[in-house]
């Protein structure tokens, strides 16, 4: 280990590590390899409790680096341990890497490369490959690292992209759904500002890295481009212990944290199991908020003129925009993107939001569920008979840039493809448009098979 020096260095490596020596050792031999010169950058390692047998040889791999060794005598979880970490970093960038992230020598460098040009994003992620024992072999005998032969298909060793690295810029819109702390930077100032990471998750896994980058992407602005992701940036995971089941219940317990403090479309899709989905729609559904929003489409008021004396009581769930131009009764919640969020406001679109079944009298969408995706409108609409005794979707014919205006014929036909689980009307209200209304059937009731 080099002694530290008073040089401005340009970038520090945090890593927290917990009872995995024998990866730390691969780790930080893989930073003293590094294509950057050892004086630009310092490496800054917290251990988090657990045995500290294996780590003395650990850092003696590191030799002739600028190398800081923290540790907590308890446990105190990965958040906690970056936040410590961070607090003991002298460089303007910082670039996050777990102990088991065995980095290509060119790492370091890609990511300072990228920070050093003004107007790029603000967070770089950089590729992850997986390794298993067989692979490990080359890193143990210090030899190059070759490519990792792809998992499921022929761009795809990084398992966030299961089907290939996306095309095009679009999905890093949400990038911040896929900004996993074992490859990324982003300078320390906006790390400060955003609040570094919660450490309310303690010592559950899963989800903190995500938070703190949506917080990030929220503070720079959520229809930014705010994110790169840069594939030769590569780091390879190395195998290490895992408790599979352990960590699903604790990325659970995580979610549900995250999804009562954001009620908001990006963490209403967010999942496990298939992130780029998730990320899909979380980028169609945000811009067509954004959408809604900016040209004023989706109007509640001219529904809540025409239709709240129809409705069977004042406890309503308007979706749309424009709500500030309405005296909605008290009771009455909404999902209005122009509007900011609040108790009784939502940014969503209504596949699980925090609302009681049974507590509502009504749900009236205007115009957005002209947006939905098939299968979400079909949950929307599910969600919302439990939530209330009423569903109404209103089509006023506003073209805006909404996938579908549908007309008499297309109204009929999802009137008829309802019906199965809903008693259903259609009527045409002047002034407004065409409204479909949804009473949901008991479930003796409802015709045929259940349908995926």
């Amino acid at each position: 280990m080099a002694a530290r020096t008073n040089h401005a260095v340009e970038l520090s490596v945090v890593i927290p590590t917990y009872q995995d020596a024998q990866c730390l050792a691969l780790t930080l031999r893989s930073l003293t390899r590094q294509t950057v010169s050892p004086e630009r950058f310092e490496v800054v390692v917290i251990r988090d409790g657990g045995s500290p047998a294996g780590y003395a040889d650990a850092v003696e791999a590191a030799a002739g680096l600028d190398l800081r060794l923290l540790e907590f005598p308890r446990r105190r979880g990965r958040s906690a341990a970056r936040n410590e970490a961070v607090r003991h970093t002298r460089a303007p960038l910082l670039l996050f890497l777990d102990a088991d992230s065995y980095a290509s020598p060119q790492l370091l460098e890609r990511h300072l490369a990228h920070h050093a040009v003004a107007g790029r994003p603000a967070v770089l992620m950089g590729r992850r490959d997986e390794l298993s024992l067989e692979h490990v072999e080359a890193a143990l005998d210090d030899r190059e690292m070759t490519d990792v032969p792809r998992r499921r298909a022929d761009r795809a060793g990084d398992l966030r992209f299961p089907h290939g690295q996306p095309p095009g810029p679009e999905w890093l819109r949400a990038g911040w759904a896929l900004a996993y702390t074992h490859n990324i930077s982003l300078a320390r100032d906006l790390f400060d500002r955003t609040g570094g990471f919660d450490e309310r998750s303690g010592l559950r896994w899963g989800l903190e890295d995500i938070e703190l980058f949506y917080r990030v992407h929220r503070h720079l602005g959520v229809t930014g481009l705010n994110f790169a992701f840069d594939d030769e940036a590569r780091a390879f995971h190395l195998p290490h212990h895992r408790n599979t089941d352990r960590n699903f219940a604790d990325f659970a317990a995580n979610r549900s944290l995250l999804t009562g403090q954001y009620h908001v479309i990006e963490w209403e899709f967010y999942g496990l199991l298939d992130v780029y989905d998730s990320l899909e729609r979380i980028v169609y559904y945000r811009s067509a908020a954004t959408d809604c929003a900016r040209h004023a489409t989706c109007r509640i008021g001219p529904a809540f003129d025409r239709l709240a004396d129809r409705l069977p009581g004042p406890r309503v769930l308007w979706v749309g925009t424009g709500s500030d131009q309405v005296d909605l009764p008290a009771g009455a919640l909404t999902f209005d993107y122009a509007a900011p969020p609040g108790p009784t406001n939502y940014h969503l679109v209504g596949m699980d939001p925090p609302i009681p079944p049974g507590s509502l009298d009504a749900v009236v969408s205007v115009d957005f569920w002209r947006y939905l995706r098939w299968d979400d409108l079909c949950r929307f609409v599910n969600t919302s008979g439990r939530l209330a005794r009423e569903v109404h979707l209103v089509g006023t014919g506003d073209t805006g840039s909404a996938p579908l205006t549908p007309g008499p014929a297309v109204l009929d036909y999802l009137r008829r493809a309802l019906s199965a689980a809903f008693a259903t009307r259609l009527t045409h209200v002047d002034g407004l448009g065409e409204v479909l209304t949804l009473r949901p059937l008991p479930t003796a009731a409802r015709r045929g098979p259940a349908r995926v």
